[in-house]
């Protein structure tokens, strides 16, 4: 019997755990004007959002008004998201690690496509921005910073939401496993 209590403590902590990992969604529009980042906090959690344009390495502006962030290189760029002259790539960057679970998208032309960067690393290209949300499975796609950049010249869009899932903790894995190594040491005991 205390065996069996003592599972159940050890699947109760990683249960509430798994319960934890709450769907955030960042509405991105509204507001007006550019700037070097902008700061968006959702149930405690902070995305910070920064601008770069032929890569990471040249600083942009974000730029914002009603319909979503877009991306300003330049006194002659517009204010999109566009691979035409520069391209151009929006990154969220968060205080804790999350799961990307979707984009929305403004200004969209109806052929528009997006390419994905994880953490600075090319995840996926060519994703279309059209029909609502672009949605994901939790765990596809989970890092510290995403990014969005037009995959062709034609492109130009603006991102005007996006939802992510909390990630659990690691150290409540460890105190389950823990949990779980104590059961055996008990059984271990007993026989």
């Amino acid at each position: 019997m205390k065996k069996f209590c003592l599972f159940v403590m050890v699947l109760s902590v990683g249960m509430v755990s798994a319960a934890n990992a709450a769907m955030i969604q960042y509405n991105l529009t509204g507001g007006s004007g550019n700037s070097p980042s902008i700061d968006f906090t959702m149930s405690g959690v902070t995305a910070t959002a920064t601008a770069t344009y032929n890569g990471f390495s040249n600083s942009a502006n974000v730029s914002r008004d009603s319909h979503g962030l877009g991306v300003r290189n330049g006194h002659l760029d517009s204010s999109d998201i566009d691979g035409f002259w520069r391209n151009d790539y929006l990154t969220l960057t968060f205080d804790n690690a999350v799961s990307l679970r979707g984009f929305n998208f403004g200004h969209d032309t109806g052929n528009d496509e997006f390419d994905l960067y994880v953490d600075g690393v090319s995840a996926v290209h060519n994703l279309e921005t059209t029909g609502g949300w672009e949605m994901f499975s939790f765990g596809t796609y989970i890092g510290n910073s995403f990014t969005v950049r037009a995959s062709g010249w034609n492109d130009n869009f603006v991102l005007s939401g996006m939802k992510v899932e909390t990630v659990p903790e690691p150290a409540l894995f460890a105190l389950m496993g823990f949990g779980l190594l104590g059961l055996s040491v008990m059984r271990r005991r007993r026989s």
